[in-house]
């Protein structure tokens, strides 16, 4: 059910009546609010007609990306494909407003509805939390909250100073007179969000109080063995701003839940500046199963929209003491060690554990919006849009100069093969052979990124050395663009990781730049049918790369003795230095290598 929106239609008319009177400018500067205010209404045809005056000016190149959302949530996909990204157009350097302009585009009802019937589909439990009597809506202030927000620039601006020269003022000193010799400094340090792939995370980071690997904040006291999980989305508040490990809102969930259930894990994916829409994001790209529970917590969103998923939680109505905040602001506010206790412990009481008790889940049959999907799809693409712009000058312009050595005759067909090889096996041999055969020029591309049990060098000399006999193959660097941990992480953590990745970065730097500059019209992938990050990698090719008019021919992979050939079976059986089977399924110059390098160690 909406909330009323007199006052934004109040609003709506105000910014037309400047449109009217306005120079051309100006005009601009209302057809901007007025796009964002017809989106928030979820008026999408009107804000259509605001946003094609912005776009067509060419002066906010970010509109592409709003236009396109708004053609695609209106099913004009005929306008949508016709739209052009104008390249020469370089976006602003700084990407906030930008990912702010186009979660804007789209309306508030559209992002919750997908997420609760994401979430449902999944046979999970969405739980969304708003938080209201912030700021200036915040009543009987103590003196503390009093003193917050009459010298907010001295809690929010100064912090960097004070935390840096570990002097904070004595109203911070008392919120953590229970830390022993508090380095100030290190507790509100963070590292600024980084795109990862599709994905922006948290950029990982280590210090006394503050943990982050993988993009995600420690959480304390997770189960090693577990049933469900908890996983909860949001910004800073999540992410907990100004507390060590043991005290963010997660692990204090994490926490209170072990006092009832021993086999549930709490996963915190709060970063810092998250949009709704960023977050909608991640959370696609994340493994959810039956059982589990999907929190997103204070987003302004919430409080727009009245529920049945929406719990909102005012914070007048707690019991707050003296030293619930670390920070207040006019709308927005972080909450100390002490605030985030009771925010959990209520989260917990009076949410999650009727959840876990009532042990039936069941699957929704409703599916989520296709629409709300390809509007997901537009924001990846921005995301690679803005990884591309930043490295053309430097590593991109050095990636290609070296490709640009080795273009073919244009009348050639090319193909290309990506590998890891660690190390070369028959069965990439077997792959290799079948591409060479079926292309006029090959270049196999080897993974440079060093995560591997062997050396990059070492697997580049192999897989050259092995293939010296096809005379129509190139062997070349796979650079920072195939298969990293910029364009597809998840590849490296394939054998532990959860099975939810996304290659479209990697698909997309291939088909703009790599292909491009060599002429592949061809690429060539091994059958994964039980690796589901390689499967999920070969699937997003096939969708891809056609539109880019490059066909992708996946092979079966080859076995011996029933089974499968592949470079882990080598490495299992060079941990017990069994070179004879090792010879039955790798080329002679990966045999004599092992045995040079581990026969010795090996007997």
């Amino acid at each position: 059910m909406k909330v009323d929106n007199l006052s934004i239609r109040l609003r709506i008319a105000k910014y037309i009546a400047k449109n009217l009177l306005s120079n051309s400018d100006c005009k601009i500067t209302s057809d901007i609010k007025l796009t964002r205010l017809y989106c928030r209404l979820g008026d999408y045809k009107r804000a259509i007609f605001h946003a094609k005056k912005v776009y067509e000016l060419g002066e906010n190149p970010e509109y592409y990306y709003v236009l396109k959302n708004l053609y695609i949530l209106t099913n004009d996909f005929e306008s949508s494909d016709n739209l052009k990204l104008n390249a020469s157009n370089k976006q602003s350097e700084d990407i906030i407003p930008i990912l702010g302009c186009i979660d804007d585009s789209v309306y508030d009802f559209d992002k919750i509805k997908f997420i609760k019937d994401y979430v449902k589909n999944k046979g999970a439990t969405p739980l969304l939390i708003s938080l209201s009597g912030k700021g200036k809506e915040l009543k009987n202030l103590s003196e503390t909250e009093k003193e917050l927000l009459s010298n907010i620039d001295l809690y929010n601006k100064e912090r960097p100073k004070w935390s840096k020269e570990n002097n904070p003022p004595s109203y911070i000193k008392s919120v953590y007179k229970n830390y022993d010799n508090v380095r100030f400094d290190e507790l509100f340090d963070y590292r600024p969000p980084v795109i990862k792939a599709t994905k922006v995370l948290l950029g990982d980071m280590q210090n006394s109080y503050v943990s982050v690997k993988n993009g995600l904040r420690e959480t304390v006291g997770q189960p090693d063995n577990y049933k469900n999980k908890v996983l909860c989305f949001g910004t800073s508040t999540t992410y907990s701003v100004g507390t060590s490990d043991e005290d963010t809102i997660v692990s204090l969930i994490q926490k209170e839940i072990n006092d009832h259930y021993s086999d549930i894990k709490v996963e915190n994916y709060g970063v810092h500046g998250m949009n709704l829409l960023l977050a909608i994001n991640n959370m696609i790209q994340t493994n959810i199963e039956s059982g589990d529970v999907v929190i997103f917590f204070d987003y302004d969103e919430f409080n727009r929209f009245d529920d049945e998923d929406i719990y909102k939680l005012d914070l007048n109505s707690f019991d707050r003491g003296g030293d619930f905040f670390v920070d207040l602001a006019k709308h927005h506010c972080h909450f100390s060690p002490q605030g985030n206790k009771i925010l959990s412990k209520y989260i917990v009481n009076r949410f999650l554990l009727e959840r876990f008790n009532n042990s039936s889940f069941s699957i929704s049959n409703i599916q989520p919006s296709q629409a709300m999907y390809q509007v997901l799809d537009n924001l990846k693409y921005f995301l690679y849009k803005k990884t591309a712009e930043a490295l053309e000058s430097c590593e991109m312009k050095s990636y290609l100069s070296l490709l640009e050595s080795h273009v073919p005759d244009p009348e050639l067909k090319v193909g290309s093969v990506a590998v890891n090889c660690n190390p070369i096996t028959k069965g990439h041999l077997h792959l290799l052979e079948h591409a060479s055969r079926n292309v006029d020029k090959l270049f196999i591309f080897v993974i440079e990124e060093d995560k591997s049990f062997f050396r990059f060098e070492d697997r580049l000399h192999l897989v050259a050395e092995s293939t010296k006999h096809l005379e129509n193959v190139t062997v070349l660097r796979g650079g920072k663009f195939i298969c990293t941990e910029l364009t597809y992480p998840d590849y490296f953590d394939k054998d532990t990781t959860e099975a939810k990745a996304d290659a479209s970065m990697e698909a997309w730097f291939f088909c703009e730049y790599i292909a491009k500059t060599l002429n592949i019209t061809q690429i060539f992938l091994g059958d994964e049918p039980k690796c589901m990050i390689t499967k999920q990698y070969n699937e997003k090719m096939q969708e891809l790369l056609p539109e880019y008019g490059i066909e992708v021919d996946i092979i079966d992979r080859i076995a011996t003795n029933g089974d499968v050939i592949s470079a882990s079976k080598v490495r299992k059986l060079l941990e017990v230095g069994d070179f004879d089977g090792i010879a039955q399924i790798v080329p002679e110059p990966t045999l004599l290598f092992l045995q040079e390098n581990y026969g010795k160690s090996a007997a």
